[in-house]
Order: structure tokens, then sequence, then C-alpha cells
């Protein structure tokens, strides 16, 4: 059996109580922290976190675990009761507004300061005293509301970890990961494992998300000491498991099964299956539009998800809802290449953004900031 971690949460409801779980099957290393469902109403995630489970049990039954991993099957019970007039709202935080998936703790500076004066040129050592002082930093973060709690605690959780793999689904998708350049290398066979179609690659995409807060900064601290070995530390990815109506036993197992080949792979799980080759297209983040509308009205898409279009081509047409004037509003490619996510409702506001065209050169609207909502 794992070893069961609960965290409660404080609400001011009274008698009710919430809870972060946390399995944790095996004690060494690596040390792998998986989580699913963050914006939680992306059931697929979730649904592989639970096949996931089920193959960790029978894992540790057999003394196949080598290292450790840490699950979080459902790593957001606050979201999971957001319901507006039978309408699940599972993204954004209904108290503060925010994006669960943003805005997690800040600690670089304190970082930084703790272990300046003791890098050198031993990379092992490096390691060393960098993880001690993520331990201490995990240990000293305090919370005053419900989302710091819910956001600190998870964040504590994942931040020593070796590989940290946060599940997630879009509207409408091809199986796609975002990953830092820094750490893809080590990354890549889990893009092949799971059959990812693209892999979008960013050190810093902005906003603070969960699979960058703590994983970049071991970047951040490479770029800041060039002169010294900074390990790559935690290899951080989100996997987007397809779109949010993909649940099945089929998909769930499949990724499920995935994640184990590259468990396996790392030293994590013994007696696991090979991982095949695929064909992963990586592009930087950057090179990825995310495609607006400049009307709203009612959608009818010209393309289908896996289609290739050129720059110029028509994916879409909106039909204004106007009483008078209802002319056709194209929405047209900007760049060249794969179309691998789109919305799924029918009715869109103008500038909202429709679908993600991944292409292979770098737009140079796209900077920043280079997340959607």
């Amino acid at each position: 059996m794992p070893k069961i971690i609960r965290h409660p949460l404080s609400l001011s409801i009274p008698d009710v109580q919430l809870n972060l779980t946390q399995l944790v099957y095996g004690n060494g290393a690596p040390v792998v922290y998986i989580q699913a469902g963050i914006h939680a109403n992306e059931y697929p995630a979730m649904a592989c976190a639970a096949a996931l489970r089920d193959r960790l049990a029978a894992f540790e039954s057999e003394g196949r675990i080598a290292g450790t991993v840490r699950l979080v099957p459902v790593a957001n019970p606050i979201g999971l009761g957001q319901f507006v007039q039978a309408h699940h709202q599972g993204r954004y935080d209904a108290d503060t507004g925010v994006n669960f998936n943003r805005g997690y703790p800040s600690v670089y500076a304190s970082l930084k300061s703790r272990v300046e004066s003791e890098l050198g040129g031993d990379v092992d050592r490096n390691e060393t005293v960098i993880r001690g002082a993520l331990t201490a930093i995990a240990s000293e973060l305090s919370a005053e509301t419900l989302s710091q709690q819910h956001k600190h605690q998870l964040f504590a959780w994942a931040l020593d970890a070796d590989y940290l793999i946060d599940l997630h689904c879009d509207e409408q998708a091809l199986m796609h990961l975002y990953a830092s350049k820094r750490a893809y290398p080590q990354l890549r066979p889990l893009a092949h494992a799971l059959g990812v179609r693209v892999a979008m690659l960013a050190d810093d995409s902005g906003g603070a998300s969960f699979d960058e807060a703590g994983p970049g900064l071991w970047s951040r601290l490479a770029a800041d000491f060039p002169d010294l070995p900074i390990p790559v530390g935690c290899r951080g990815c989100t996997v987007e498991c397809r779109g949010e109506l993909d649940v099945s036993d089929a998909y769930a197992n499949a990724d499920a099964e995935g994640i184990v080949r590259y468990l396996g792979q790392i030293g994590v799980l013994r007696g696991t299956a090979e991982i095949d080759p695929f064909d992963v297209i990586e592009v930087d983040l950057e090179a990825v539009d995310l495609v607006p509308t400049s009307s709203a009205g009612l959608i009818e898409w010209s393309v289908a998800l896996g289609d290739t279009v050129k720059a110029g081509d028509i994916v879409a047409q909106v039909t204004p809802l106007d009483p008078v004037e209802r002319a056709p509003v194209p929405i047209v490619a900007r760049n060249s290449g794969l179309v691998m996510t789109t919305i799924t409702r029918r009715y869109v506001r103008a500038g909202q953004s429709v679908c993600k065209i991944a292409g292979s050169e770098p737009l140079t609207w796209r900077s920043g900031y280079l997340l959607g909502d």
C-alpha cells in the first residue's frame, strides 16, 4: 500500500473539510512528482492518474519500485466543487478569479541568497546545496488564504523532485506537451511513450505556472551563474491529455502505460516495457500561434485537428448574431503548421483565441507571456 498523506485545507464553512491527498510509492531515488486536475474540469488527466494509481499499486506489491513516485490524483478539490447553474467552473478560483495554474510562489530571491556563497565547481555538491535550500524554503512557506494554502502545498510537495509531470487537457486537442528547453532532452522519451504530437519548448512562458515555478528555479540559477555547473535539477513538464471529452478507459490506460514505461526508463520502476519511437514535432513555444477571432458570433470550422495549414488559409468563419449585418467573417491562419487544438463552444467572443497552430519558426508577436488564459 502507498503511504497516504492528507493535507487539510482550511475553510470558513463549519463542518466542511477539504484535503489534498498525496500517494507515495517507494522511497528511493529518483523522485517523480505527478499530479492531475489542477484545472478541475480537465477530466482525462484525472482518469489517467487513476489508471496510473492502479499500476503503481501493482508494481509496489511486486517489489518493483526502485525510486519514489509522489502521486496527487486529484490536485484541486476546491475547483471540483465549483458549479454555476450546473456548469462546472474548474479553471479559475471562484473567490479570487485567478487561474488555478498561475501565480505559484516566487522564491528565487530567497534561493539565490541561500546558495550563492556555497556554489562551486562540483556539480554534485551544487545539486546537494540547491536541494537543501529548496527543502528549507518549502518548510517555511506560509499562507493566509485558501488559494494560497492550496498552491503552496502542491508547490512544497514537488519542489525537491527530480521529475515533475503535471497532467492536463485542452478543449479539443492532439496529445501535446510543454517543457523547458533545458530539461526536454531528458523528457523526450516521455513524449515518445505518450505519443505526443507536439512538444512546445520555452524556459519561461510567463505566469508562474506549476510546471515552471519550481523547475524554473534551476534554469535561473544556471543563467545567473554561467561559469558554474548547475544541474538541470527538476525536469518539469505539462502533459495535455488530448481534449476534455476524451475520457475513456482506453485513453486512460494508454496514457498511464506510457508514463509507466517512462518511469522504467529513468530508473523509478523495474521491469517495464521499452519505449517505441514516435514522430514528435518539437517547436519553440514562440512558434505556436494562438489564433484569435476579430468578431463575435457563431463559429464554423473549415479545418480539423491534425490538419496542416498555410499562412493565409481560412481555418474557420464567424457569423455575427447582429440582427441586420450577418456577413461571415473569416478567421485566417497567421502561420503555417499543424492545427493542434480547437475550442469546443460554437459561440465566440471578439478577440478570443480559437485554436493553436504549431509552426516551425518563432513568430514576431509571440513573446513575453506565451500562455493562453
